[in-house]
Parts: C-alpha cells; sequence; structure tokens
C-alpha cells in the first residue's frame, strides 16, 4: 500500500460522510473490511471516550492530554486516560476497540502512515504546541558562558545553532561526552540521561546541557534554566527555531469515529501545524532531517502590525494591506519559518511565509519549490568566472 499521510484539516469531515451515520454500521462496515460497531457500543460511545497516550522524555501526552479534559467542560462526556506502552500496542488496542483515540508525539507517526491506514486508523488532527523551545540547563545564560565552554546536546541542530551564537563553543553530543570526561557512560535507560548531565553539570564537568523543557521538568532539574527561544524579546539575540514536531500532540482514530467526539481532543492551529510539517518533512531527503528546524504557528494581524512596528520592518507590515492599502483584520496568518545551517554554524540557508489561512496549502507548495531551488544553489560547485580562479566550495556542504 502506498505511504500516505491524511489530511487532518480534512479527517473529521470525512468521518462524517458515512452516509449519514458517523459510524460505519452493517454493510457498510463490511464492503469497507472494518468491524461494525454493535448499537450498545454506538451508544456508550457518544458519552464516553477512552483516549490512550503514548508518553516520551520531551513530551508527556499523558499529562498534557489529562490537564486539558480537567480544564475543560465536557458536559455529559465521560472520559478516560489510558498510557499504553509503544506505539505497535497502541495501535493494535486503537484497531480492536479497546481504546477510542491513541495520543502521540507526532514524531512517531512519521514514516508510519501506512501501517496507520492498514489498521483502519487515520489520523484525524493534532493538539497545539505549548512549549516547542529547547532549554539551555547552566548556571550561566548563553552569551556569558565561559570561552570554550562544553555544552551537551543530542540534536545536530542545536548544536549548529549554538555555534551560530558562539562559535567558541565546544558543542558536543552525548556520544562525545566519553572522550571529554574519563569514566562516562551513557544511562541505558534515555529517561535518566537528564540527571546524569545534571551530575557532570554540579562536578563541572561540563557548562551545560541542552533538553525539552518537559525533560527538565520530569528530571526535577534544580539548575536554573534559559529558553532557546524561536524570536528573541531582544533585537540581534541568538534564535532558534525548533526541531520538526517539537511539543505536537497527533491524534489517531478508528475511520468512522464519531467526529464530535475526536474534536474533543484537537485545535484548529494544531491541525494546521502537523498538516504544514508533515508536507515538508515528506518532501526533505533523510539526510536533511536532523538539521532542520521548523516552526509553524497562527498569528494574529494585529501582533503582526505591533511586532512590525517595534522592529520597524515595512514588508512584514505589507503583508497585513490587501491591494488597496486596506489592512486583513479578520483572517489568521500562518506564519511558517525553516532554516538548515552549516556544520560550523557560520552559515544559515532560512525561509519564511507569513500567508492567509485559507492560502496557506498552496503556500508550502511554493515553499516546497523554493527550498529545493534554494538547497540545489547552496550546495552546489561555484563555477570558475576564470580558468585561473581558485576553487570555490559550495555555501553549504552536503
Amino acid at each position: 500500500m502506498e505511504s500516505r499521510v491524511i489530511d487532518p484539516i480534512f479527517s473529521a469531515s470525512m468521518m462524517t460522510s458515512a452516509q449519514g451515520s458517523h459510524i460505519s454500521t452493517g454493510a457498510h462496515a463490511a464492503q469497507n473490511g472494518y468491524k461494525a460497531c454493535p448499537p450498545l457500543e454506538v451508544d456508550a460511545m457518544e458519552n464516553r471516550i477512552v483516549v490512550g497516550t503514548l508518553d516520551s522524555p520531551s513530551c508527556q501526552v499523558t499529562s498534557q492530554i489529562s490537564t486539558h479534559f480537567e480544564s475543560t467542560n465536557s458536559g455529559d462526556l465521560e472520559h478516560l486516560v489510558a498510557p499504553v506502552e509503544d506505539f505497535e500496542s497502541g495501535i493494535k488496542s486503537l484497531s480492536t476497540g479497546d481504546i477510542d483515540i491513541l495520543a502521540l508525539q507526532a514524531t512517531e507517526i512519521f514514516g508510519r502512515e501506512a501501517m496507520i491506514s492498514e489498521s483502519g486508523c487515520q489520523v484525524i488532527g493534532a493538539r497545539t504546541p505549548r512549549r516547542p523551545s529547547l532549554v539551555l540547563v547552566s548556571p550561566d545564560r548563553l552569551m556569558y558562558q565561559p570561552k570554550s565552554a562544553i555544552i551537551v546536546s543530542d540534536s545536530c541542530l542545536v548544536r549548529r545553532q549554538l555555534l551560530r551564537a558562539r562559535s567558541d563553543l565546544q558543542a558536543i553530543s552525548t556520544g562525545e561526552l566519553g572522550t571529554l570526561v574519563s569514566g562516562f557512560a551513557l544511562p541505558e535507560d534515555s529517561n535518566d540521561l537528564p540527571r546524569a548531565l545534571a551530575e557532570l553539570l554540579e562536578r563541572g564537568e561540563i557548562d551545560g546541557f541542552v533538553i525539552s523543557r518537559a525533560e527538565y521538568e520530569g528530571s526535577n532539574q534544580t539548575e536554573r534554566r534559559h529558553t532557546l527561544m524561536s524570536q528573541p524579546n531582544e533585537r540581534g539575540a541568538p534564535h532558534f527555531v525548533p526541531p520538526p514536531y517539537s511539543d505536537l500532540i497527533a491524534v489517531i482514530s478508528r475511520i468512522g469515529f464519531p467526529s464530535r467526539l475526536a474534536q474533543n481532543l484537537t485545535e484548529p492551529e494544531g491541525n494546521t501545524v502537523l498538516w504544514v510539517q508533515s508536507r515538508i518533512m515528506g518532501n526533505l531527503e533523510d539526510s536533511m532531517h536532523d538539521k532542520i528546524g521548523l516552526e509553524v504557528r497562527h498569528r494574529q494581524v494585529g501582533a503582526i502590525l505591533r511586532q512590525a512596528e517595534a522592529n520597524r520592518d515595512l514588508v512584514l507590515e505589507q503583508s497585513c494591506h490587501d491591494p488597496d492599502g486596506e489592512i486583513y483584520h479578520d483572517e489568521v496568518r500562518v506564519e511558517i519559518r525553516m532554516e538548515t545551517l552549516s556544520e560550523s554554524g557560520r552559515r544559515t540557508l532560512s525561509l519564511e511565509r507569513l500567508v492567509a489561512i485559507s492560502e496557506y496549502q498552496r503556500a508550502v507548495i511554493a515553499l516546497l519549490m523554493d527550498w529545493g531551488n534554494l538547497v540545489n544553489e547552496s550546495t552546489r560547485e561555484v563555477p570558475r568566472d576564470h580558468p585561473t580562479d581558485e576553487d570555490a566550495p559550495p555555501f553549504l556542504k552536503e
């Protein structure tokens, strides 16, 4: 079966198209190859939802989903949040009806779209990322680190971003720690890694390390944290576009599950983020996946105009005007930012788009074409203008 990503924006409407019924029953289910829901099960589903959650070190899905149900007025809807062991067991429980919804970090569904579809399930949307930015755990802020400070991060993207901000830093992965810190061994459980790094920091073996906000809180860190912001408040301050799918929770249901219940978990901005990031990541080469920074979010026109005024950015301001000069007030804008860096962090290739929400799908297609042209031009050998000229290396090495 061809691998595909089901459009989360339209999945909810697809679920309501089962010929007048939210659930495929009787002949409809038999024709589609899915198990029909008995009448009693259908009645129970109207007022009850069981959500399976798959946690990861960088995204505590169970906590976020539980908090969501506690903070919203669900009326007569009963809910149960049940953690699952891994992706395979979660999909099996979903397809057999043991759970109604599966919520998990969006990185888990990338490359597994065919498996989801073959199980009679579909991606119906996502939750809006709350805290996508990573944090630097260190007594000092990044720009106040000592010369040749050792900063640890397992993200190739983040290490390059750190070098862009401070070329004198030693940005290393945990795999390289053994050569700098004698006797250090990676813990068998990845959940224990932040605590192991905290011990090295306390002993002065390293100067800081970069982890997600969820890892910081889950490991009970006592050292200060400094958010690596994608759009810092201070002009000219280092910026860190987060890795793809950061803090993004995807929501999966069985095909035919009532959209009224499924929409209790999904959010419009989360749907947009998942759709855009899935399309972009699906069109990038595998070698680029750990070197790309990607951020997608909804922006209100008022906030954009205030930012343009503060930064005296005429181009940003004009993006909120129609051809007659009138300001768009009634439509949300979708902001897309992506970047990649050279190994030394000295060279950055970036692309940004700010479009009306009604046009963002077409804008993503154009963005991918422009990005492909940028990458091709920046990675090719620079031709000589004259035979006596010296060889010029590409702007970015592949």
